[in-house]
């Protein structure tokens, strides 16, 4: 379909869609919601219409209830009043009701304002409530009374033991509501505000929806959330605290929507309490009235006569072991009753740190209604805003729409998912068990969106193409199985940064971090300018212009610079970032306004190709070298081919390779993305001989030669830095023209060498083992130690570790002012 037809399309759509809700509005306006009709099984009470303080002067409402076993109640038996949930309403009971009824009357009303009862009241909260069933008390002749407040109805049971506990035989908060601490965030604030804005997407969000009526009136869609929203649970905690009203705490385990550690913790603060948990859920009156029913009359039964010391008692059916121990018991102690605002501050913490296991991690407490769902929804979304941020997405419609609709997806889903299937492995296995579900919810949260979406399952696919070979693994992976090694290196030589004795002539500690290639280009120009590039510094002394307009003068008047093309990179970089190869002088206005960072401009070699040789002061038995090459690696320049029929950006994120790297490559090629290449025509994607910058390293083993050894000997043994020090330990970046010669030792040219954090990078090459890599990788490290141990024993001083923080974090901070290679 043409972008034209599209667009009609779209427009057919909108005006179907006006005319039904003109339609729906019309039908609404002609045929208003009609009073809920009072069925033949309710009866009705006139009582006062109530607000909190009391009745409203000549205002009365008619109260539907069900009764049973009204006409002819054992005598011995108190009467029991069920109050419902809300939304509910009297016929909530109708399972429960006759099983109580079979030794004593049992009411259940409509509160006010919900169920079978329409008329306007003008309150709806459980204070106004608590007045309402007093009136009615009153109304049946009934001095006393069990009253069972299921849910929401918990809070007017509550309520009543505050204005009348001389008219209550007992109280039974079933599956109930409690103290403030307990309800959702815990913070009255949070929950008025979540309520507030729920009320007004019920009451005005239907209507932009032509629904003819179907979702009732305004009031009748917002009846449950008033009674929220006018209910005060904050002094609850002190009714419950101070009354003498025996009461039953009847809850499930697996209660989703009041948790049962919250059952737990009004056991714990009213001392007239016993806490029965069973293995049930929320709907008890539902699901299991018959047991319900023999648990609550076990319990009033001993409450008929007044006067009764209550009895407390903790009866657990469904017993249920804390996750890691004491450790996750503090916690849970901490997410449930912990400020909802540092709440909401760990979950962004967690979610910006550990990605999709974090927002897992989030979901999987939601679901096990450890944490409020609104709370983790807030989290999330902040997090994503925060990625936002650091992606530069602020303007893009489809980012915000992510950032509100994908934390609602993720805790929905797992809130789902753990009550639905993972609970029980979390229940059977403990913490490992809680573990695994997380991991299994990250997978799901990471792959269904991907296998949805054409670009997300190009992203899974290079997910998986990354997972296969450590050569894209992050470094904590590479290296943690290594901390024990490392661990032991330290302790031989017995100071941790022993290490950092190697490379006198490089500092600080031997190029730990932060080291000045300017300063260690010097010192490797002692070999001759036919081994090495020649390079010059450029200080941050004056402006971008200023900088550029001074290195463009010395391109022109030192004849060692050798005139366009350059090099210009930061004189403290890392990985390739900021270089940039200058052909004119547009290139390197551009670098200056790029890098505010002192910088080198240095000597271009044509190469074509280029090498990564490790060497350490460690020579073969027997050899007259003063040490050896450890490693040598080859670099391949990744090239794109064209096909004449597919663009750039095309052809990179199809590439088995590139897409691994595609973010870069994307960026470099920015402007060109939509080129198509014609057929066999090709583009290099990368000139920097750096992994992270695209290129494709190999293992070069077979390139050593003893006359390849000797020459960068001798350009490593030349070496002497600013302070007359030497060089024991790095990785030199060589570039040549032809291999034959470069097994002769010829035609090779250093372009920089990097001290004792340099990797011997073939460990990255992709027919490499992981093995192959902690092989290399602990070879090398043991070596470092050994020439470290070896210069602090004729005096050296390892680096600090002030020293290595403060220089590792002006190296962290040098680094947000890189761009990439290009």
């Amino acid at each position: 379909m043409s972008s034209t037809g599209r667009r009609w399309w779209w427009v057919a759509l909108l005006v179907l869609y006006c005319a039904l809700l003109a339609w729906s509005t019309v039908y609404i306006s002609a045929h208003p919601s009609q009073p809920m009709t009072i069925d033949h099984i309710r009866r009705t009470l006139v009582i006062p219409a109530m607000t909190d303080s009391g009745p409203v002067p000549d205002q009365t409402i008619h109260l539907p209830y069900l009764a049973w076993n009204a006409a002819t109640p054992d005598p011995a038996g108190v009467p029991i009043v069920l109050l419902h949930g809300s939304p509910g309403g009297a016929d909530n009971f109708v399972l429960l009701g006759p099983r109580l009824a079979e030794h004593r009357a049992a009411y259940a009303i409509d509160l006010p304002g919900m169920g079978a009862h329409t008329e306007p009241v003008p309150s709806r909260s459980a204070r106004a409530h608590a007045r309402a069933l007093l009136a009615f008390l009153d109304a049946m002749n009934i001095e006393r009374a069990h009253i069972l407040g299921w849910s929401e109805g918990g809070a007017v049971a509550i309520r009543l033991a505050e204005l009348a506990p001389e008219r209550m035989a007992s109280m039974t908060l079933l599956a109930s509501v409690g103290a403030q601490r307990t309800e959702g965030s815990g913070s009255y604030f949070f929950e008025h505000t979540k309520y507030k804005l729920g009320d007004v997407a019920l009451k005005y969000g239907p209507m932009l929806v032509p629904h003819f009526g179907i979702l009732g009136s305004a009031d009748q869609r917002t009846s449950f959330l008033k009674n929220f929203l006018e209910t005060d649970q904050r002094p609850f905690a002190d009714i419950m605290r101070t009354t003498a009203v025996p009461t039953l705490i009847l809850h499930g385990r697996d209660d989703f929507l009041i948790a049962d550690w919250a059952a737990e913790y009004h056991h714990e603060i009213m001392p007239t309490s016993t806490l029965v948990m069973t293995p049930h859920d929320h709907f008890m009156p539902f699901l299991h009235p018959k047991s319900t029913a023999e648990d609550v009359e076990h319990f009033i039964a001993r409450c008929d006569e007044p006067g009764l010391t209550p009895v407390r008692s903790t009866i657990d059916r469904a017993p249920r072991a804390t996750p890691f121990g004491r450790l996750g018991g503090w916690f849970l102690s901490w997410v449930r009753f912990g400020p909802w605002w540092l709440v909401v501050l760990g979950i962004v913490l967690v979610s910006l740190t550990l990605g999709s296991f974090g927002r897992a991690w989030t979901a999987v407490l939601v679901g096990a209604t450890e944490l409020d769902i609104a709370v983790a929804w807030v989290g999330l979304t902040i997090a994503e805003l925060v990625q936002m941020r650091r992606r530069g997405q602020f303007r893009r419609a489809g980012a915000w729409i992510r950032a509100i609709f994908r934390p609602g997806y993720q805790v929905v889903v797992g809130f789902l998912a753990v009550q639905l299937l993972l609970r029980p492995i979390g229940e059977a296995w403990g913490g490992f068990g809680w573990l695994i579900s997380t991991v299994a919810l990250a997978l799901f949260f990471r792959l269904v969106p991907a296998i949805l979406t054409k670009t997300g399952r190009r992203e899974l696919r290079t997910s998986l193409t990354k997972l296969r070979h450590h050569e894209w693994w992050p470094a904590w992976t590479l290296y943690g199985p290594l901390v024990p090694w490392f661990a032991w290196l330290a302790i031989r030589s017995k100071h941790p940064l022993a290490l950092t004795c190697c490379n006198p002539g490089i500092e600080p500690g031997g190029g730990v971090a932060g080291e000045s290639k300017s300063d260690i280009l010097t010192g490797l120009l002692n070999a001759g300018h036919d081994a090495v590039l020649y390079g010059e510094p450029i200080p941050l002394d004056a402006t971008p212009r200023i900088r550029a307009e001074h290195t463009l003068r010395r391109i022109q008047t030192e004849p060692a610079i050798g005139g366009f093309p350059v090099i210009l990179k930061p004189d403290r970089g890392e990985r390739g970032m900021g270089v940039k190869l200058c052909r004119d002088e547009r290139d390197v206005f551009e670098f200056f306004e790029r890098t505010p960072v002192e910088a080198i401009v240095q000597r271009f070699h044509p190469g074509p190709n280029e090498i990564g040789i490790f060497w350490v002061r460690r020579p073969r038995p027997g050899s007259d070298l003063n040490g050896r090459i450890f490693s040598v690696t080859r670099k391949h320049f990744p090239k794109l081919v064209g096909d004449g029929k597919h663009s750039i950006e095309h052809l990179i994120l199809n590439h088995h390779r590139y897409r691994c790297q595609a973010a870069i490559f994307l960026d470099r090629f920015a402007d060109r993305l939509g080129e198509v290449l014609g057929k066999d025509e090709h583009i290099t994607l990368s000139g920097a001989g750096n992994h992270a910058q695209g290129a494709k390293f190999t293992d070069g083993h077979d390139l050593i030669t003893p006359e390849l050894e000797r020459e960068v000997d001798r350009i490593a043994s030349a070496y002497r830095g600013p302070n007359g020090g030497e060089l024991d330990f790095g990785r030199f970046d060589f570039r040549y023209a032809d291999e034959s010669e470069l097994k002769q030792g010829r035609g090779l040219a250093a372009v920089e060498v990097n001290g004792v954090t340099s990797e011997s990078t073939n460990i990255y090459d992709p027919s490499r083992s992981i093995f192959f890599a902690w092989r290399t990788l602990a070879a090398q490290w043991s070596i470092a130690y050994r020439i470290g141990t070896d210069r602090m024993a004729r005096g050296a001083k390892p680096l600090s570790l002030a020293d290595l923080l403060f220089g590792t974090r002006r190296h962290l901070n040098d680094r947000k002012d890189y761009s990439i290679a290009r």
